[in-house]
């Protein structure tokens, strides 16, 4: 036998039921959440009226199950694919949390990636200046060159 004592609308009860005393505790806090509930929405409801009041409210939410054909199996389904749904979503958000972190280590690697990009285009443009240089330099050579051959050749034929 489990024995709970918690507090409804400042007054404390004890339960004592063979339940355990997860289970005895969510109905409890059920029960206490449809009282305050009660108590904002009524105007100056006191004593015991927010009490019975919720009691209804549960009570009108159980019949209506009921009448929609809501069998015990089915909210024992409901509740096991409500945990499920849960574990999924905690799943979910642990993935989400190991893409993030790839997502930034990815985005630092860009980074990276970007400034070496840079760089290597610098190099790039400085090395192309220096191969339109050699490739100046090699022309006036190549003049200087057909000068002087010319000039050999004048040489030899005046000769």
């Amino acid at each position: 036998m489990t024995k709970i004592n918690f507090t409804i609308n400042s007054r404390v009860y004890t339960v004592v039921a063979d339940e355990n005393e997860e289970y005895i505790r969510r109905l409890c806090e059920y029960v206490n959440e449809k009282v305050n509930i009660v108590l904002r929405e009524g105007n100056h409801v006191m004593g015991e009226k927010p009490i019975v009041l919720a009691a209804l409210n549960i009570c009108d939410e159980y019949f209506k199950l009921l009448d929609a054909g809501a069998s015990a199996e089915k909210i024992t389904d409901i509740i096991a694919e409500n945990k499920q749904l849960k574990e999924e979503l905690q799943d979910v958000a642990s993935a989400g949390a190991v893409v993030s972190k790839r997502s930034s280590e990815l985005q630092e690697e860009l980074e990276i990636t970007k400034r070496v990009l840079d760089e290597t285009e610098e190099q790039v443009k400085f090395l192309e200046g220096q191969i339109k240089l050699k490739e100046a330099q090699l022309k006036k050579q190549r003049s200087e060159f057909a000068l002087r051959e010319k000039e050999l050749l004048d040489i030899l034929e005046s000769k």
